[in-house]
């Protein structure tokens, strides 16, 4: 994760946006495509910033890098525009987007809280997705069939699907419609939510420090489930005797869901866990 510094001043930067009145802005935006083989990786890392992304077709990476300046004065835009590094190219099979303010300029409010970035991305389903930002939200749309790699410390992480889900927050909840192969989901301040995890399911690893955790199963899982609670209670239920019991306590329970197989664990240190059938 990112360094608490970082999250401290992002989040004053996103509280000082937010405050600003609104009036005269002017709006730009960079925009590219890349050719892209499956297995290739595309990486995002920005500062301050949302990142979303979804499914498109195959074999095309369309990048588009929204600006939005609070000043009617397109000097002053350039500007500021010229105190952020922004790097947005192909190497070989890594498309790569960096927005970062330059280090040799420092740190000014009074210049970046009139930036705002948002890098909107399509993406081919086979391509391998590293998302990093220290002050906005995470939006994966789309079914994902390569992995996923996605780090805030400012916000919430939503992600629709995929195979191999690695997604961490220091300051938001985190939601994942289908976990169909490996998930893990870790944050510090707030719920998770898995609507599906699939039959074919291996590893699903859920941390939150800071909320409740709610899982709907396919009920022809095969999953060795561990579920563990410090601040509410822990409740695993619906399955009949597909899943049995091995140890059930009003904060802990596991057990075996057809028999075992992949691994399912949840833990929380503040809130209740309730895991049941996914609703069809």
């Amino acid at each position: 994760m990112h360094s608490s510094l970082y999250r401290v001043c992002s989040s004053l930067l996103l509280a000082a946006i937010a405050a600003l009145p609104a009036g005269a802005a002017i709006e730009r935006s960079l925009e590219k495509n890349f050719t892209v083989a499956p297995g290739s990786v595309v990486k995002v890392d920005v500062s301050g910033a949302a990142i979303q992304t979804t499914v498109g077709p195959a074999g095309v990476v369309h990048l588009v890098l929204k600006e939005r300046f609070r000043t009617d004065d397109a000097a002053e835009a350039d500007k500021l525009l010229e105190r952020f590094e922004i790097t947005c190219v192909q190497q070989g099979e890594e498309v790569k987007l960096v927005v970062r303010p330059k280090k040799s300029l420092g740190f000014s409010w009074g210049w970046n809280n009139k930036v705002e970035f948002l890098p909107v991305l399509t993406v081919p389903a086979d391509v391998r997705l590293e998302l990093d930002t220290s002050g906005g939200s995470i939006r994966i749309g789309g079914e994902m069939r390569a992995a996923v790699r996605a780090d805030t410390s400012g916000g919430s992480i939503t992600a629709d699907g995929g195979t191999d889900l690695n997604l961490d927050t220091s300051g938001g909840s985190i939601r994942v419609g289908r976990a169909l192969g490996k998930l893990r989901a870790d944050t510090s301040g707030g719920g998770i939510t898995v609507d599906l995890v699939g039959a074919e399911a291996t590893e699903v690893n859920l941390d939150t420090s800071g909320g409740s955790i709610q899982v709907g199963i396919d009920p022809a899982a095969r999953l060795s489930v561990v579920a563990d609670t410090s601040g509410g209670v822990v409740k695993v239920e619906g399955f009949g005797p597909a899943f049995e019991v091995e140890r059930k306590e009003h904060d802990h329970v596991s057990g075996r869901l057809n028999g075992g197989g992949g691994r399912l664990r949840a833990d929380t240190s503040g809130g209740s866990i309730r895991i049941g059938p996914a609703s069809k």
